[in-house]
């Protein structure tokens, strides 16, 4: 399942300016695939987009649970200045698929 990580901080505890919090961004970068599927069940982060002088981001996940998400947002310390939500997401294409079953189409 997609999973959706929005995240926003305010600019006192942007990346940009405190290399603490940038080292998040860069060791959480740097994890190994077959850690995070073991670890966490996420077989597979996306696209991450930023939006860097709004201090808000979007990262696509796949994964089973989203409570693992949660944890590994914890762990890795993306909770730790970011405000996250993490909801399921799906392609235009799925959401299309799904409307046109739904109403015979």
């Amino acid at each position: 399942m997609q999973f959706g990580i929005y995240g926003s901080h305010t600019p006192e505890t942007c990346p940009i300016y405190l290399a603490k919090y940038a080292q998040v961004f860069v060791d959480v970068a740097g994890l190994d695939p077959a850690r995070l599927a073991t670890e966490y069940g996420i077989r597979r982060i996306g696209p991450r987009y930023h939006s860097a002088l709004e201090h808000t981001f979007l990262w696509i996940v796949e994964a089973d649970d989203p409570t693992e998400i949660e944890r590994f947002a914890v762990d890795t310390g993306l909770a730790s200045f970011n405000m996250l939500r993490i909801v399921p997401v799906h392609t235009f294409d799925e959401t299309v698929e799904r409307l046109k079953h739904a109403h015979g189409l």
